[in-house]
């Protein structure tokens, strides 16, 4: 599987002034921090640990190799999917079959919905967006008119993240051609800078096989006749195929694809890590860490989509990339902690949220991720959008193991064109809440939960705003990925824009099982199972209690 990642474009060595103008990023804030209550939690509600399932819209892909996975500064994830033809056909299919299991399980006694109604919003909105009239449209559309019907449903039901990209041919030669021209392919670095510049932030490689190598040399051969010749433009699109397994294809001289790019706030490690710009936030392991399987631990192993028994994890599935000795393993799970609604930060207004389900009944818990130092070296996601995840991503653990994550050095930013629109951008999420715990407790805010307030924490003075209302960073690090395990800085961009993505907490459901307890080995197994469905996949009837 060839996989991805450098930001390869001419960038500046980092001088000392950039140096002395990013401040530590620390403590929390002095005084007692109460966040403001003006808006809703962004995060979920409940009483206490129940098994959850997927109750959201987020396409699903079956192939592993669509999938990039980016830590970066900014303590946040970005997940990308290249759509094929594949995941937009049965994209309707996959949220079909997840609604009439569940219809199944609950006529049949299996399941009980309890503590919320996302299931209900789940089947009101697929019926709003019109997915049910698409599908049972299908037979009489050619295929691509259903692909387009099923894309429109798609965007939709997600709005603000499907990215229909349309990037000039002769814009983006033009610029490898500038890069190669100049670029420095003496040694492996160098070569595989100058491969990923083809489509920075797409291409992502951090190898070159021998047939890339290969291609590689083809290309910077043609080059030299020049940029419009149709030898270069041959050998980087034959480059760009080989490297990318055909999911970016020519149209009307644009390279067209179809992607869901989602921005995952996170908390990483709660310790400190002294770089150039002051002391950041520790991601723990960085470089290119690959999906493991667990062989160790609480629960059943011998899976990467392991479901732990301590309800601390909230029987959400746990995605491991680093064995961190005995039975532990550091992993993308959920947010880690549960934020009783007494919790001093907390403001009154969320001190007593009515139940859905039941009304006079407050909740009394709140999944709340915290954007910055908070696990003891995991990657920490709100617990619906680590959901979220696990579903969008091949449901066999063989599709997942491999994966690669791409964890950048505390102080790299990832700088990725997100639309396609020739604007490179430093990705972000618009979500300002971070949190300290001790012993398992949220105990005090890093910083008030107001955007200004919290990017002087997150970021410093290296923000600044801009008259239109948005955000820019002063100096942006960028790193290279070479090999497994390696990451490291090559230099720095200037005054790049802050791309600020809509941030909605992931949408799960609560249930009780029947048949077994939830948290036995038939519990468990069938709560992995659940999470499994989808088109391609062929589901097991007896461990959902369904035959």
């Amino acid at each position: 599987m060839i996989v991805p990642r450098c930001f390869a474009q001419a960038v500046a060595s980092v001088g000392i002034a950039a140096i002395l103008s990013i401040p530590v990023l620390t403590a929390p804030a002095e005084g007692k921090v109460v966040w403001d209550g003006s808006k809703p939690a962004p995060g979920i509600w409940f009483y206490w640990y129940e098994p959850s399932f997927y109750a959201g819209f987020a396409p699903k892909s079956q192939d592993p190799d669509r999938a990039h996975i980016e830590l970066s500064r900014g303590n946040q994830t970005r997940f990308t999917l290249v759509l094929g033809d594949a995941e937009i056909d049965t994209y309707l299919d996959d949220l079909a079959l997840r609604r009439t299991t569940i219809e199944a399980l609950v006529e049949k006694g299996v399941i009980e919905l309890t503590t919320n109604r996302s299931f209900e919003r789940f089947v009101s909105q697929m019926n709003e967006a019109g997915a049910g009239s698409v599908l049972a449209a299908r037979e009489s559309l050619a295929p691509n008119e259903y692909r387009e019907a099923s894309l429109e449903v798609m965007e939709r039901l997600n709005p603000g993240r499907i990215f229909r990209i349309r990037m000039s041919l002769t814009r983006v030669l033009g610029e490898w051609h500038t890069y190669l021209s100049g670029a420095d392919l003496s040694n492996a670095s160098g070569r595989l800078d100058a491969a990923n510049a083809l489509l920075p932030g797409r291409m992502n490689l951090f190898t070159l096989s021998g047939e890339a190598d290969q291609a590689l040399d083809r290309a910077v051969e043609e080059a030299k006749a020049g940029p419009d010749t149709p030898g270069f433009r041959d050998a980087a699109l034959a480059f760009l195929d080989m490297a990318k397994n055909g999911q970016y294809a020519i149209v009307d001289d644009h390279i067209v694809a179809i992607e869901f790019t989602a921005i995952y706030p996170v908390g990483t490690a709660q310790a400190y890590k002294n770089t150039a710009y002051g002391k950041l936030p520790d991601f723990g392991v960085t470089g290119v860490w690959p999906m493991t399987e667990r062989d160790k631990g609480r629960g059943i192993t011998g899976m990467v989509d392991y479901l732990s028994s301590n309800p601390g994890y909230g029987f959400i599935p746990l995605l491991a990339y680093q064995p961190a000795g005995g039975i532990y393993y550091n992993a993308f799970h959920n947010a880690g902690v549960r934020t009783p609604a007494g919790t001093s930060f907390l403001p009154e207004q969320w001190r007593n949220v009515p139940g859905e389900v039941t009304p006079d009944k407050p909740y009394q818990q709140l999944w709340l991720v915290s954007r910055g130092p908070a696990s003891h070296g995991c990657t920490r996601m709100d617990s619906g959008q680590m959901s979220e995840f696990r579903n969008a991503l091949p449901s066999t653990s063989d599709g997942l193991s491999g994966i690669p994550v791409f964890r950048n050095l505390p102080q790299c930013y990832d700088v990725f064109d997100i639309d396609g629109d020739g604007q490179q951008e430093v990705m972000g999420v618009a979500y300002f809440h971070a949190y300290k715990s001790e012993k398992h407790e949220p105990t005090e805010a890093y910083s008030p939960n107001n955007r200004e307030d919290f990017y002087a924490w997150l970021y410093g003075d290296n923000v600044v705003y801009t008259d239109d209302g948005g955000a820019a960073l002063k100096t942006v690090p960028v790193c290279r990925f070479e090999g497994l395990k390696k990451a490291d800085e090559v230099g720095s961009l200037d005054n790049v824009p802050l791309y600020e993505a809509p941030f909605e907490p992931g949408s799960i459901q609560f249930y009780q099982l029947k048949p077994a307890a939830f948290d036995s080995r038939p519990g468990m197994e069938f709560n992995r199972e659940l999470r499994r469905l989808g088109i391609g996949y062929d589901a097991n009837a007896k461990t959902l209690f369904l035959d």
